[in-house]
């Protein structure tokens, strides 16, 4: 997916929209393409994501509904914002065809081992199921995080892409469905994990940074991350 350069995009927002909209949504934009640089690799510019970020911002006052609240609109369009980086970032998924089957092969095992068990899974018990001894079991984790099977997880189950002729409201409340459903998935992880996604994604510290307050190394958390995230797929059936 080839993206227009910034200034490009930027100048057609611009004469597009009053000075108003303008001012209103580009701090917006930006935030919003800072707060997803930081889930995805480095070499991924932030001039990028906010150049879909207009993209998403145009198509948005092209699909709203006539007469909605301007909080209504914002937050609408503050979907399509994200809608639209995260289509841009999917198109960059590098990781091959056997690494997104090892990916859903997880899942799947965690999903079926906590219906047959009764409860979540552990890690011993994860690797057993999957052929493998412990430290096998993590070194399978680590090759998925550095495949990219798991930067974007939580970001997808927050803001799937709507489809056209879904209006606003429905797609608002399946995301409140979906929200209730993660936020009951996380409170059955372990605490460690909890842990580490609390960081990541409420704090928005860096595997470094999380490193550091659990007294582990970055390539730990790296694997802790990886695990939670599918666990919770599995737990709502994202495999």
């Amino acid at each position: 997916m080839n993206v227009p350069a910034l200034g490009v995009v930027e100048g057609d927002a611009r004469r597009a929209l009053d000075k108003a909209q303008y001012d209103r949504f580009l701090p917006i934009v930006r935030r919003i393409a800072m707060r997803a640089a930081r889930r995805v690799p480095r070499h991924i510019a932030v001039a990028d994501l906010v150049s879909c970020g207009w993209l998403g911002l145009m198509e948005a006052f092209h699909r709203a509904t006539p007469g909605m609240a301007p909080e209504e609109f914002e937050a609408y369009a503050s979907y399509r914002i994200r809608g639209a980086m995260l289509d841009y970032l999917r198109s960059l998924d590098t990781g091959s065809k056997h690494m997104r089957r090892a990916s859903r092969d997880l899942s799947r095992t965690i999903k079926n081992l906590g219906q047959s068990l009764g409860r979540a899974p552990t890690e011993q018990e994860i690797a057993q199921s999957l052929g493998m001894t412990e430290p096998g079991y993590q070194e399978h984790l680590a090759r998925l995080s550095e495949a990219g099977m798991t930067r974007l997880e939580l970001f997808d189950f927050d803001h799937d892409k709507v489809d056209s002729g879904v209006e606003p409201a429905d797609d608002a409340l399946a995301h409140r469905q979906l929200a209730d459903a993660l936020a009951d998935a996380v409170t059955q992880l372990p605490a460690r994990l909890q842990m580490v996604l609390a960081l990541y994604y409420q704090e928005e510290c860096t595997l470094k940074e999380i490193g550091a307050v659990l007294n582990l190394s970055e390539s730990m958390i790296s694997r802790l991350h990886t695990e939670a995230v599918h666990r919770l797929r599995a737990a709502i059936g994202r495999e």
